[in-house]
């Protein structure tokens, strides 16, 4: 352990656990770290529209989800394992390979305080404008999960 001796005009510097003399006052840089994480958690996830783009055959899967990028993840997933809900979007997966496709979140919403905030009503207003302006019908889109889609049933 260093021991340092201070002289009457100046106090004398903390030492820490290891020994190493140190400044009690000086920034330490974990603590930006700290703070970014800690925004990080009370922002939480994403709430947004997200698409996958077919870049071969134009079509586009769009989706809505209060965790937009673990909802891309989850399609990723499902895609590399090939077990994907959507048959048509798993065939075009299959056909044109992963360097075809885009995985992207294109709007999001603010997280509100306010607890009269409906979430998921205004994620569902979103995404109908997005299905509009992408013009996401018929043969252009790649269909929606279906409650009959998602397996087998106990």
């Amino acid at each position: 352990m260093v021991i340092r001796h201070a002289s009457s005009s100046s106090p004398a510097p903390a030492a820490d656990v290891t020994g190493a003399v140190c400044d009690v006052g000086a920034p330490r840089a974990g603590d930006t770290k700290r703070e970014l994480t800690r925004q990080y958690k009370e922002a939480g996830p994403p709430m947004g529209v997200y698409a996958i783009r077919n870049l071969a055959n134009q079509r586009i899967l769009l989706g809505a989800s209060l965790n937009a990028d673990g909802a891309l993840n989850r399609h990723r997933f499902e895609l590399k394992m090939k077990q994907h809900r959507n048959k048509r979007l798993l065939d075009d997966w299959l056909r044109y390979g992963p360097d075809n496709f885009r995985f992207e979140v294109i709007d999001t919403l603010k997280k509100r305080d306010d607890p009269a905030f409906d979430d998921p009503s205004q994620l569902a207003a979103l995404l109908a404008m997005w299905s509009e302006e992408l013009g996401c019908h018929g043969d252009r889109a790649y269909q929606p999960v279906q409650a009959s889609d998602k397996g087998p049933r106990p």
